[in-house]
């Protein structure tokens, strides 16, 4: 397991620095900007990022005869490799592309097998799909019985596709709210389209995780 070797401070800085309480990770991952903050975001709803590290490594470089050392922003393990995560304004891309620090990067993750990423907010703050995903982190923590699984599954295969406020009317008597949707939505046992705002006329539907769900239940 990766553990955060760079501590995050802003003491001699004016930097924003904050604490994201992970549920994914169970444990809070510190950030050292705001468009880290909401890439975090990103990586708790991804269902293809297995785990995620926050500061996860240091990397040594030669640069002109001179050994550096750099820490990159993330470590994401995904289902089929590991991705070594710069998160950078788009401002600051051209000028650290053209770094030693970069090829000292670029060079260690393919010595390492791992694939180098940098993310800027063109990528991180697509709107509504982050203020979308902001919403539903809100309801990450909802507790739901089995039960609610199970109601809504079968309502869903029988109707395919619904309404939130259409799926509230009618599995209603059986504890089904507004708030459990959105909690299947979060967890992806149900889905949306993230790119339009989420109201209680946004057509939801069974995810195909949802309809193994039973069977590995």
């Amino acid at each position: 397991m990766a553990i955060r070797t760079r501590k995050i401070t802003n003491t001699r800085s004016k930097k924003v620095i904050g604490k994201f309480p992970s549920l994914k990770m169970n444990t809070t991952v510190m950030w050292e900007s705001q468009l880290e903050r909401d890439y975090i975001y990103l990586l708790e709803i991804d269902t293809d990022a297995v785990a995620y590290w926050g500061q996860p490594l240091t990397i040594a470089y030669d640069c002109h005869n001179r050994r550096k050392k750099y820490t990159p922003d993330f470590l994401v393990e995904r289902r089929e490799l590991k991705q070594v995560v710069e998160v950078k304004p788009k401002s600051k891309i051209e000028s650290f592309m053209t770094s030693d620090r970069f090829l000292g990067i670029t060079s260690f993750c393919s010595s390492s097998g791992m694939e180098f990423v940098i993310v800027t907010e063109k990528t991180i703050r697509v709107q509504p799909r982050l203020d979308n995903i902001k919403l539903l982190y809100k309801y990450a923590r909802v507790d739901l019985p089995r039960s609610i699984y199970t109601d809504c599954l079968n309502y869903f295969q029988k109707v395919k596709i619904s309404t939130i406020s259409e799926t509230v009317r009618n599995l209603e008597r059986r504890g089904v709210t507004q708030s459990s949707l959105l909690k299947l939505l979060w967890n992806g046992f149900l889905l949306t389209d993230l790119m339009q705002p989420i109201s209680l006329h946004s057509s939801i539907q069974l995810s195909f995780y949802a309809s193994s769900w039973q069977e590995e239940a």
